[in-house]
C-alpha cells in the first residue's frame, strides 16, 4: 500500500486561492493515511487537562484556529503549556480549577466551542473575565448557557448592546453552587457539554436536564467519554438527564486524540468510488465521533469495511 503520509492542516487565513488541476482516477486507489486529530475532541481534552490536578500529555492535538484559541486562552490565564506542533503533542500543567491569572479579557476569535466551554469552566473558578471575539462571534447564541449557569449561582451576563443572548460575556466568577439546572438542547449541544464539563467543580452535586430535543447527541456522548477519561463519571438515569457528583477534580493523564472522522470519510469515499483499498490509522468503529458511522453506511452499501491492526479502519 502506498503511504499517503500526514495530512496537514493549513489555515485559510494564510493561503491564497489558486487553481487546482484534478485528473480523473483511472484505477482503484490503494494506500494508507494518518489524518489530523479531531477538533471536537482536542478542545474537550484541552479544557479537562487545563482544569485538572497534575500534568497531562495530549497526543494527536489538532492545530487549527479553534484549538489555538482554546490553548492561547489557558496560556493567558497563566497555565504552563508546551505545544509541539510538529509532533502534535501538548503538555499542560493543570490548575486544579484555580487559574493563576484570575482576571482579564479573552479573545476567542470565532470559535463557538471555545467561548461556550471556557465560559462554563471559568464560571466555576474565582475571578473577573470578559470573553469576546470577532464581529461574527457577537451574533452567535450563548444566552441559554448564561441562564443555565445562573441557575447554579453564576454572576454572568451578556454585554452585547444589540443582542443580549450573544457575546461579549462578562463573568464575575465566585464558584458555582451546583444543584438542579435546565438547558435547552435544540439550539446547540455545546451549552450542555460546557455545563457538564464545569459540573465537577460545583460545590454540590449537579442534576442537569435537557429541555426539548437534544441536537448533536453524539457530541454530548463524546464530552462524557472525555470527562470519564480524566476521572469524572457522569450518570444518566434516563434520557436527557445527567448527574455528576461534586465537588471533584479532573486528574492529569496521558491522552490520545482520535483522528478526525470527518476528514477520514473522504478517503473512505475515495476507496468506495474507485473500488480500491485505503487504511486510516488509529480510527475504528469504537471511536468517540459520530461521523465514523459513515464507514458503516458504506458497509451497508456493499463495501468491505473492517477494523484492522493498530486500531485502524480499512476500506
Amino acid at each position: 500500500m502506498e503511504d499517503f503520509g500526514q495530512v496537514s492542516s493549513v489555515s485559510p487565513l494564510h493561503s491564497r486561492p489558486r487553481a487546482v488541476a484534478i485528473e480523473p482516477v483511472l484505477e482503484p486507489v490503494r494506500g494508507s493515511i494518518r489524518v489530523p486529530g479531531s477538533k471536537s475532541i482536542t478542545n474537550r481534552a484541552v479544557l479537562c487537562a487545563a482544569m485538572a490536578q497534575g500534568e497531562s500529555s495530549l497526543y494527536g492535538v489538532l492545530d487549527s484556529e479553534d484549538t489555538s484559541v482554546m490553548v492561547q486562552a489557558w496560556e493567558k490565564l497563566g497555565l504552563k503549556l508546551s505545544w509541539d506542533k510538529q509532533q502534535s503533542t501538548l503538555r499542560i500543567t493543570g490548575c486544579g480549577g484555580c487559574p493563576p491569572v484570575n482576571e482579564g479579557s479573552l479573545f476567542i476569535a470565532n470559535s463557538g466551542t471555545s467561548i461556550r466551554f471556557l465560559t462554563a469552566a471559568l464560571a466555576a473558578t474565582r475571578g473577573a473575565y470578559t470573553l469576546d471575539g470577532v464581529e461574527r462571534m457577537r451574533q452567535r447564541p450563548i444566552g441559554d448557557l448564561i441562564r443555565g449557569l445562573k441557575a447554579w449561582g453564576a454572576e454572568i451576563s451578556s454585554v452585547n448592546p444589540i443582542n443580549e443572548d450573544c457575546p461579549p460575556v462578562l463573568l464575575r466568577a465566585n464558584g458555582l453552587r451546583g444543584g438542579r439546572a435546565e438547558v435547552r438542547g435544540d439550539v446547540s449541544s455545546q451549552f450542555l457539554s460546557g455545563m457538564l464539563m464545569a459540573a465537577p467543580y460545583c460545590s454540590s452535586d449537579v442534576f442537569l436536564s435537557v429541555q426539548g430535543p437534544l441536537v448533536s447527541k453524539p457530541y454530548v456522548e463524546m464530552t462524557i467519554r472525555v470527562m470519564e477519561a480524566f476521572g469524572v463519571e457522569v450518570e444518566s438515569p434516563r434520557e436527557g438527564e445527567y448527574r455528576i457528583a461534586a465537588p471533584q477534580c479532573y486528574r492529569g493523564i496521558n491522552y490520545s486524540i482520535e483522528p478526525d472522522a470527518s476528514a477520514a470519510s473522504y478517503f473512505f469515499a475515495l476507496a468506495a468510488i474507485t473500488g480500491g483499498k485505503i487504511r486510516v490509522f488509529d480510527l475504528n468503529f469504537q471511536a468517540l465521533q459520530g461521523d465514523v458511522q459513515f464507514a458503516k453506511v458504506l458497509e451497508r452499501m456493499g463495501c468491505e469495511v473492517t477494523s484492522g491492526d493498530r486500531k485502524s479502519t480499512r476500506l
